[in-house]
């Protein structure tokens, strides 16, 4: 790729916006105008291409705003009922006029909310459990990876993206994608480079001068979520790889003045005069309704001076007479068109924006469907929501028909004047004042199934819990107290829907962020990056990872969620930390009569990690074998033998004749003159009497 496409570039604030390059580099980024014929060739198929993707996204927004509506309790029964058919300016109009004398109907939704949160919450845990949370492997031979043996490329290139991905704050912003991931069913994220520098000024204590320095505050990959109805997406496709669609993109508001500069950083090379001339004085810009992500409150509050513009931003494949050409596009239009035909195209470069040849979008759906959206935890349970929100508010209906007496008033009695007089008030402990005793009478009592309705919306509850695998014993409130077996099976059960889909958003979702994220590293960082790890003993060292360990070299990142079980490997992590600090415990241990069993942790960690055959890994041998210095066999003819046959210490049996006393030079668990070594030792003796020559056996 030639290096006018070394840094693809972007304006510094909105999803499209990718590092700013200094002032000096500028003039080398700056991407030359393609052919005239290429570019009416784009434009033409670019322009219809998203005019119809926004039109097929459109059909589904109304669904999609019931959704966040349902998740922030925005909704009742009567506007979900009619707000497809009014329309959004009536039905704001309505919800401004608030609730009539006539509607005193309940209008309870169950919010959805806690399936959302319940979900998000769990896999969040699960994808961060253990620092490493992405693995990166190299491509070749297990021999191929360079660097030193403690160190090598593959893990110091794995702490340098997981650092930069932590400075762009990837935690945060991996919340955000599990929550519209499971409300919604589909997310889409972009991922562009942030490099952001600021003057740092000091003083130079010999000539007592101020020196200002550039420092890089921000270098790092963001991954940013993108609203569903902001996308542009290939509505043919049949799956939800976004790498293999005919073109993916999406729409975000930018100023005038933002595009300008744009225009002067060269990151947009195609008709300037044409976009001034059109809109440097302005164009009344339109109103979106029902978006998604927005808040209502921020209508109409920019000031009359600040003009905000359309930028269509296009990532795919354009025909051309030698075939199809991958192309970046970005086509400007007022804010609210829906067609971007009607634009200018102001950007337009030849081959993919990564080295990579990757598209900067990633996508995973919850549940995947054939198409590029995919269906959520919540879209899928509508039905039961609806109903339940209708038994609950039918039964506040009734606790309040029931609770507040009502009563029979005959018409044209001084009681019915009264009730007229007091516009209709009625109230408990109401004086009534009245000519005949019989022109009030009570209402007859309400017989209504309370508890038949109770049991059903139980079992609504119910149906909603299996259909979801979110219930109480996974909330942790159970009503009620269960056993063990019961409790495990309950957990095992409502972890297993979870697992399933959380091992895909890894393996659709994390995997193709973290290999993004890395030839974005591989792309933009010219320079010896300087990182601090910990080597095994705990203590931190500061490496230096250079250009060319940075830049060559082919590696795949791997999310730890999908090679096993994370709660195993945080385990085995925290006693692989644990066993370089344990040998300094132990002498103060031992004189409180404890001992560590190094042994033991070992095969922990073995059997976290995955290890199979701990017991092949550690072989026995001959406790007399451990106990001489340098492993040398306790046999009759050994020279420790025969010392202490000198010392009148037997191989065999003590006898009480003349034997020395035992563990007077240490036993097998250690110089201690305890019971436990003495019995040990005498054990030991025994075994090798009458193993013989067998003992020098491997």
């Amino acid at each position: 790729m030639p290096i006018t496409d070394r840094a693809p570039l972007q304006a510094p604030n909105g999803l499209d916006h990718e590092s700013v390059p200094p002032a000096e580099v500028t003039s080398l980024i700056c991407t030359p105008a393609p052919p005239k014929d290429l570019q009416d060739k784009a434009f033409a198929y670019v322009g219809r291409w998203c005019r119809a993707s926004h039109d097929f996204v459109g059909r589904k927004v109304e669904r999609w705003k019931l959704l966040e509506d349902l998740y922030h309790n925005r909704r009742d029964l009567n506007s979900w009922s009619t707000r497809s058919s009014a329309s959004t300016a009536e039905n704001r109009a309505s919800l401004s006029r608030g609730p009539s004398k006539e509607r005193w109907q309940s209008d309870i939704i169950l919010a959805p909310a806690y399936i959302v949160d319940s979900w998000a919450d769990r896999a969040y845990q699960a994808i961060f459990s253990g620092p490493d949370w992405l693995s990166v492997a190299p491509e070749e031979a297990p021999g191929g990876d360079g660097g030193d043996m403690r160190f090598p490329v593959s893990y110091k290139l794995q702490e340098l993206l997981l650092s930069r991905l932590a400075q762009g704050q990837i935690h945060v912003r991996l919340y955000e994608v599990l929550q519209q991931l499971v409300l919604y069913g589909t997310v889409f994220a972009k991922v562009f480079w942030h490099s952001k520098e600021v003057t740092r000024h000091r003083w130079d204590y010999e000539t007592l001068e101020i020196i200002d320095e550039r420092e890089k505050i921000f270098d790092c990959p963001i991954v940013q979520v993108v609203p569903l109805d902001r996308m542009l997406v290939d509505w043919t496709a049949t799956h939800s790889d976004v790498q293999r669609h005919t073109g993916i993109g999406h729409r975000v508001d930018k100023t005038y003045e933002d595009i300008i500069e744009q225009f002067n950083r060269g990151v947009y090379n195609l008709n300037r005069a044409e976009f001034v001339r059109r809109w440097e004085r302005g164009t009344p810009a339109g109103i979106e309704d029902d978006v998604l992500l927005h808040d209502e409150d921020a209508d109409d509050l920019d000031a009359d001076g600040i003009h905000k513009l359309t930028v269509w931003e296009w990532h795919g494949r354009v025909p051309t007479a030698g075939g199809f050409k991958e192309c970046l596009c970005a086509i400007v239009t007022e804010k609210g068109s829906d067609n971007p035909e009607n634009g200018v195209m102001v950007r337009l470069v030849e081959g993919p924006v990564l080295w990579s040849g990757l598209r900067p979008f990633v996508a995973a759906h919850y549940t995947p469907l054939p198409g590029p959206f995919g269906m959520g935890a919540v879209e899928c349970n509508l039905d039961l929501i609806h109903a339940i929100s209708q038994f609950i508010s039918q039964s506040q209906d009734n606790a309040r028909l029931t609770a507040n007496a009502q009563l029979i008033v005959r018409r044209g009695s001084s009681a019915a004047r009264q009730i007229s007089a007091d516009s209709d008030v009625v109230y408990p402990g109401k004086v009534w004042t009245v000519d005949d005793p019989g022109d009030i009478q009570p209402f007859p009592p309400l017989h209504f199934p309370q508890q038949d309705i109770n049991a059903l919306i139980n079992h609504l509850n119910m149906l909603l819990e299996k259909r979801t695998s979110v219930s109480d014993v996974t909330l942790g409130m159970s009503s009620r107290q269960k056993s063990a077996t019961e409790a495990h099976i309950l957990q095992e059960a409502s972890m297993g829907p979870f697992s399933t889909r959380a091992d895909l958003f890894a393996r659709t979702f994390l995997e193709p962020l973290g290999r993004l994220a890395l030839s974005m590293l591989q792309q933009f960082l010219l320079e010896d990056q300087c990182i601090t790890v910990r080597d095994p003993s705990g203590v931190e060292v500061p490496l230096v990872v250079t250009a060319d360990e940075i830049q060559s070299g082919r590696y795949r990142v791997v999310a730890t969620l999908t090679r096993q079980e994370s709660t195993r490997l945080a385990k085995a992590q925290s006693i692989e930390r644990a066993l370089p600090t344990l040998a300094t415990f132990q002498p103060i241990l031992a004189r409180e009569g404890v001992q560590i069993s190094f042994s033991e942790l070992l095969k922990r960690f073995l059997d976290l990690i995955g290890v199979d055959g701990a017991d092949r890994v550690f072989t026995r041998i001959n406790p007399a074998q451990a106990a001489m210095p340098g492993g040398a066999p306790l046999t009759p003819d050994s020279p420790r033998a025969r010392d202490a046959a000198g010392a009148g210490v037997s191989a065999g049996p003590p006898n009480s004749e003349g034997a020395a006393p035992l563990v007077e030079d240490g036993g097998p668990m250690g110089p201690q003159p305890t019971d436990a070594n003495a019995l040990a030792q005498l054990l030991q003796l025994q075994a090798q009497d009458a193993l013989g020559p067998a003992a020098d056996r491997p």
